[in-house]
């Protein structure tokens, strides 16, 4: 899964098809994308990626973030949202909560909030897998290359599933990528979405929540 996702994204990329981004990114990896891309293009600038080879795939691991989708909305500013939520961490598990929904004495406290009070929250997973590629990337302006490479290098990108109401809903994400839908049933369907790559946007969202999380 991994290989066809790195390869598919470079095309979008390489043809700037804002449509296509939109479709199998984000909305805030869609949104940095098209941006980057087209302040280029203003000056006269264009990239391309030459994808050689990928080798030595290897899964990266999971995360779950539970509370409302707003809170973890990477295309509002961290301090805009941390103003109306608190943040928990619990290993790759991140828990957000509304100011002022929880007790007193559990922000006081710096606790954890019980687990019966997120088991109804909404519930986002991200999944990330690294490969070993060989890249040729090649820069131009105006129509004539001005600076062009070719090496090695990793390359980790990450996949966000859909938001579910209940965590009952949410699949199983197997070690392989795979998913397995909730034997309870969901309205949701499934599907992945390019939700990072080379970890820009989740390691300032760490971050940021680093910096706040209550514990």
């Amino acid at each position: 899964m991994t290989p066809v996702v790195i390869s598919r994204i470079v095309d979008v990329i390489n043809s700037k098809d804002e449509a296509a981004m939109s479709m199998m990114m984000t909305p805030a990896l869609a949104s940095m994308y098209t941006s980057g891309l087209n302040q280029m293009s203003e000056s006269g600038y264009d990239i391309k990626i030459d994808i050689k080879s990928l080798n030595n795939v290897k899964v990266g691991g999971t995360s779950v973030k539970s509370g409302q989708s707003e809170a973890f909305d990477t295309t509002v500013p961290f301090e805009t949202r941390s103003r109306n939520f608190s943040y928990y961490g619990m290993g790759p598990h991140i828990i957000a909560s509304e100011r002022g929904t929880l007790s007193k004495d559990t922000e006081v406290s710096s606790e954890l909030p019980n687990l019966m009070d997120i088991y109804g929250e909404p519930v986002m997973m991200e999944f990330w897998s690294t490969a070993q590629a060989r890249v040729a990337i090649s820069l131009s302006q105006n129509g004539k290359v001005v600076d062009q490479d070719e090496g090695y290098m990793p390359i980790v990108v990450s996949m966000a599933s859909p938001t579910y109401p209940h965590i009952t809903e949410a699949p199983i994400i197997l070690a392989d990528g795979h998913i397995r839908n909730s034997k309870y049933g969901t309205k949701v369907p499934f599907e992945w979405r390019v939700s990072d790559l080379f970890l820009n946007i989740t390691n300032k969202e760490i971050r940021a929540i680093e910096k706040v999380r209550v514990l």
